[in-house]
């Protein structure tokens, strides 16, 4: 558990010392509830590919990945923000790829910093819009979300067959 308050804790630009860190959180991700049709080797698979081509050259240009940390240097958790395009209007605006958090910062507000450094972000370069995509079934993240001011925009609707 975090123990220092919100505001010892910095948020600075990612260093490619920090890549085993960030890389290190993907099992956090791939454990989030989604949807039942797929297991969890499924999600795994679908979070090896999604970090790889997130994190890759081409999709690296105007991207920034933001580090929560202590005081002292611990490494709470991270945020990936790059340049997207609305679903509906199509104007450029940012893009919130990844979101995770060592387990012990749960619950103390460092998602929520983490989020604020990424909307500074998308306001620094002149975005209307901060973007991101969610599972349907994580509903902890859906309310996290909605409670920082994220509205839907679309329902992507999946039938097993």
């Amino acid at each position: 558990m975090i123990m220092q308050s919100l505001s010892a804790i910095t948020i600075r630009q990612a260093l490619p010392s920090d890549a085993t860190f960030v890389s290190g959180l993907s099992p956090r991700l791939s454990g989030v509830p989604g949807p039942s049709w797929h297991d969890l080797a499924a999600m795994e698979g679908f979070q090896d590919r999604y970090m790889a081509a997130t994190f890759s050259p081409a999709e690296l240009e105007g991207a920034s990945t933001l580090i929560a940390e202590t005081a002292d240097g611990r490494r709470l958790g991270y945020i990936h923000v790059r340049p997207g395009k609305d679903g509906v209007s199509d104007e450029p605006c940012g893009y919130v790829s990844l979101l995770a958090l060592d387990k012990g910062a749960e619950g103390t507000g460092v998602a929520r910093r983490l989020m604020e450094a990424a909307e500074d972000w998308a306001r620094a370069r002149g975005y209307r819009l901060l973007s991101l995509d969610v599972f349907a079934d994580n509903r902890r993240a859906i309310d996290f979300y909605r409670r920082g001011g994220f509205e839907r925009e679309t329902i992507r609707m999946v039938k097993p067959l």
